[in-house]
């Protein structure tokens, strides 16, 4: 698993058109897996293409996957009410 987190690039981003936060913020890997190891509820976003998802190994278990060309169209699927961290590789 600790090869799994360093190969991933990581991007802590409350992902909603509606602009809940003002800017990006980032997350390190160190604080992700501290928030999955204290079971935080928080949902994590793979934004990778099909095509990148299934030629990797790297993968975040429970991870929620959308491709980028659907992301506007099902955003409104996700929870407004948690803290949503994306990322790819």
């Amino acid at each position: 698993m600790k090869n799994l987190y360093l190969v991933l690039v990581l991007a802590g981003v409350l992902f909603m058109p509606s602009a809940v936060m003002a800017g990006d913020e980032r997350i390190a890997v160190k604080e992700l897996k501290a928030k999955m190891d204290k079971g935080e509820d928080i949902i994590i976003l793979d934004v990778r293409t099909s095509a990148s998802y299934m030629e990797s190994k790297a993968k975040i278990k429970g991870a929620v996957r959308i491709d980028p060309a659907a992301i506007e169209a099902k955003y409104r699927s996700l929870p407004m009410d948690k803290e949503i961290i994306t990322y790819c590789t």
